[in-house]
């Protein structure tokens, strides 16, 4: 066994992306990834969810049948849930005048609005065209509607709601309108927006990222960021292998990723979680 994997054996929390990471490009976990999973359950390690996706999604979408997961962070770190009892333990939103002016922004363009709030994220009607014109997956696609709250009164939503938004997901049918958008976004000050694919544009308030929601529950559970894995493929996931410290890369990964991680595995579309797992765990 060579140091690293010996090393390897002090992780207790493993921090692990599901688009492009955990997820193959149909959006479901393969069998090797599943088992691997299971195992490391079993074996007593933490196993969380590290997500630009709801919770709702992730809980009743992804892992609808992984009732063993204890925690869950998501909308890319702004919002850390314990999955046994659904409390919110931790969220970091905008100012309500400042979602209220992403959301005007938005509504000058063709686009898919979804706030994410406490546990949940929404949506309005006329919004889903524009998602499925968007040429994201179809899957992707289906699984958001699946568990998005579509609501006929968005501004309500983001100004007088029981949570403030913690994070904005808009997909653009034209790229063109995206990249005015996005700038348009990036001249409030304290946003600083980005896209993980093309369509999209994610914004959460300041820098807040997924290394934010990580920090904090590696705090919460007392776990030190010397016994923490994160795994990612995307821009949104940079943050967190910058921090902990075990990062492991997709291969199908932006060199930008890669250069932030410490580790490249396979695919997602080859069960590259599950060989990271496999060398990095002693299971």
């Amino acid at each position: 066994m060579c140091a690293d994997e010996e090393k390897g054996m002090n992780i207790k929390l493993i921090a692990i992306d599901l688009d492009g990471t955990l997820l193959d490009d149909d959006c479901v976990i393969g069998e090797e990834n599943r088992s691997m999973l299971r195992r490391a359950l079993k074996a007593g390690y933490c196993v969380v969810p590290t997500t630009g996706r709801s919770f709702q999604n992730a809980r009743y979408e992804i892992f609808k049948d992984f009732n063993e997961l204890p925690y869950y962070i998501n909308a890319n770190g702004t919002v850390v849930t314990d999955a046994k009892t659904e409390q919110v333990l931790y969220t970091a939103s905008f100012p309500r005048d400042v979602a209220g002016k992403i959301y005007r922004l938005c509504k000058e363009y063709r686009t898919y609005i979804e706030p994410y709030a406490g546990r949940c994220a929404f949506m309005e009607q006329e919004g889903i065209a524009h998602l499925y014109r968007s040429g994201l997956p179809r899957s992707y696609c289906e699984q958001l509607m699946r568990t998005n709250i579509l609501c006929s009164d968005m501004e309500k939503i983001i100004e007088k709601g029981e949570y403030p938004v913690s994070k904005f997901h808009i997909v653009c049918e034209s790229r063109a309108e995206k990249e005015s958008l996005k700038a348009r976004i990036a001249a409030i000050e304290g946003l600083y927006p980005i896209s993980v694919v093309e369509q999209n544009i994610e914004v959460v308030y300041q820098k807040k990222s997924k290394r934010d929601g990580l920090e904090f529950l590696s705090d919460y559970l007392g776990i030190a960021r010397e016994n923490v894995l994160a795994i990612g493929d995307s821009s949104n996931d940079v943050e967190m292998l910058e921090w902990a410290e075990y990062s492991v890369a997709m291969q199908n990964a932006s060199a930008r990723v890669k250069s932030a991680a410490k580790y490249v595995t396979d695919t997602n579309n080859n069960s590259g979680v599950a060989k990271a797992l496999q060398r990095f765990l002693n299971i």
